[in-house]
């Protein structure tokens, strides 16, 4: 006999907000460097909380943690510079349990988020959203969540995926990194506490730009705390000796050519 397992969809708050780790951070909650992204996550969720309500949506596989969407208003983010009305960034989705995949967990998310977005969003001030906006990025799991967003009606934008909801898509101009003084012979590294792989990834760049070279200074903000910081490079995520890094510290050898390169080495 084969029992149907029942899926649920619930907001984050404060009684389940673990349960968001147990997903996210699956077999790493061991992990000292994890631990600190995920400690910086939970202050940073909790916040959004008491400002704009909850901002994460769960999936349960009877009554167990399987899944999570990650979404907030554009408005609420202290580096962005002209936010664009009633608009919602959508993070990420996210499923890493190949035994609840292909079971709806996903679909399950977006539909909830979507229905609340073309109804009465909380974290919106229970008003209807404009535009969702998202920029894909691959986890090397499962389904591509550019390919999953398009099976939503999400459209192609600038520098990022949209779907259309109450108002029309106005594309943004992608961040642009001009020189600093200050710049020079440093390293800068900025991460953003919304995911707690931020913090770890972080590290990764600092021990990888350290590796070419020992004695170079690296900053490192935070750019929710700092977003003056994040503004004034054009919210360019690393740079080295005044040069922008392209490459993603996942993509290791890619990383240390731009690094050494920048390094005139």
């Amino acid at each position: 006999m084969v029992v149907a397992s029942m899926l649920e969809v619930r907001d984050v708050g404060r009684g389940n907000v673990d349960d968001v780790f147990s997903v996210c951070s699956y077999g790493r909650l061991d992990e000292p460097v994890q631990m600190k992204g995920i400690d910086l996550k939970k202050k940073w969720l909790l916040g959004m909380m008491d400002e704009y309500g909850s901002c994460t949506k769960a999936a349960y596989l009877d009554g167990t943690p399987v899944g999570q969407v990650l979404f907030y208003p554009e408005e609420a983010v202290p580096y962005m510079p002209y936010p664009r009305d009633r608009a919602v960034i959508l993070h990420c989705v996210y499923n890493p349990f190949p035994d609840a995949r292909r079971m709806g967990v996903g679909s399950a998310l977006m539909n909830e988020l979507l229905d609340e977005c073309r109804t009465s969003l909380p974290c919106l001030g229970s008003r209807i959203c404009s535009v969702v906006v998202a920029r894909p990025f691959s986890t090397g799991e499962g389904f591509s969540l550019g390919d999953f967003y398009t099976r939503f009606g999400f459209l192609n934008g600038v520098d990022e995926m949209y779907m259309e909801v109450s108002g029309t898509y106005e594309p943004r101009e992608p961040g642009r990194y001009v020189p600093l003084i200050e710049d020079r012979e440093r390293a800068v590294v900025l991460f953003e506490p919304v995911c707690e792989w931020g913090y770890p990834h972080a590290m990764r760049v600092v021990d990888a730009v350290r590796e070419i070279d020992p004695d170079i200074t690296v900053d490192v903000y935070n750019s929710w705390d700092r977003p003056e910081e994040s503004l004034k490079r054009g919210n360019v995520g690393v740079v080295v000796n005044c040069t922008p890094i392209t490459s993603y510290i996942t993509d290791t050898s890619a990383f240390r050519v731009e690094v050494a390169r920048a390094l005139g080495r």
